[in-house]
């Protein structure tokens, strides 16, 4: 019994090892789901074969089991990634790039945002990069072979051009690190109102219709040929992780 039960064990792990560098190995040049029966069947598998407690030869492997299960769990954040970006990324005439943030710090000097792909995976200076949802995040500021770092959109350096959603006004948005963004360029005369949604125009080098953030407060002074609009930025209300980069 105890031989069959490691055999069992053994059989169980290397299912799952399978399961998980499929994608990396066979399809990583496709657009792959893990089915989720096989996300499940693994986790029931890990139970099962955890049940096998006066196993020595399992427990012994307990370290693996739980590395497995991490990954299964990044792949189940995978799959929900994936999913949410086939739609948004069909509105892009240009390839994109998927990849994860893996450092995001303040700094006196503005945000330091890395990425986990670089020059290696085709990522270049000046590409755009949106979330899932098709909020702007900001765009590549410099490359390294297997890195790249992110000029985020409330960085003082960043500029799109955007548009109110609701009336048409237009103007540039701008970083402003803590204070959100701003937009410039709105005469007095120009429509707009708090919690109006701005989106890019299209008419830089970003693509048209991702989402900039929310009007957060105007001021209007009837001496000055522009109000004063500070912007929400949209990424403060996202969670950030996972991450599409549009190659220009």
């Amino acid at each position: 019994m105890k031989k069959s039960s490691t055999k069992l064990g053994i059989i169980f792990i290397v299912a799952v090892i399978g399961a998980v560098f499929l994608n990396k190995y066979i399809a990583k040049d496709g657009l792959t789901f893990y089915p989720k029966a096989l996300i499940n069947l693994s986790s029931f598998l890990f139970i099962k074969a955890e049940n096998f407690s006066g196993n020595d030869e399992l427990q012994q492997a307990q370290e693996v089991i739980d590395s497995l299960k991490a990954k299964i769990d990044d792949l189940e954040n995978e799959n929900d990634f994936l999913r949410r970006t086939v739609r948004i990324s069909q509105k892009f005439d240009h390839p994109v790039v998927y990849a994860g943030i893996f450092n995001l710090n303040f700094t006196p000097a503005g945000y330091n945002v890395l990425l986990n792909k670089g020059a290696q995976d085709g990522i270049s200076e000046g590409d755009v990069v949106v979330t899932a949802e098709g909020v702007l995040v900001g765009k590549i500021e410099k490359v390294m072979q297997n890195f790249a770092r992110v000029l985020f959109v409330s960085d003082p350096e960043f500029k799109v051009t955007a548009k109110v959603v609701s009336s048409g006004t237009s103007g540039i948005a701008r970083g402003a690190l803590n204070e959100g963004m701003y937009l410039d360029f709105v005469v007095q005369e120009d429509e707009i109102k708090e919690e109006d949604m701005l989106m890019s125009t299209g008419n830089d080098l970003f693509p048209p219709a991702l989402i900039i953030g929310s009007v957060d407060h105007i001021e209007a002074n009837a001496t000055q040929m522009f109000k004063k609009v500070r912007i929400r930025p949209a990424i403060k209300d996202v969670q950030l992780g996972r991450v599409l980069v549009i190659k220009r």
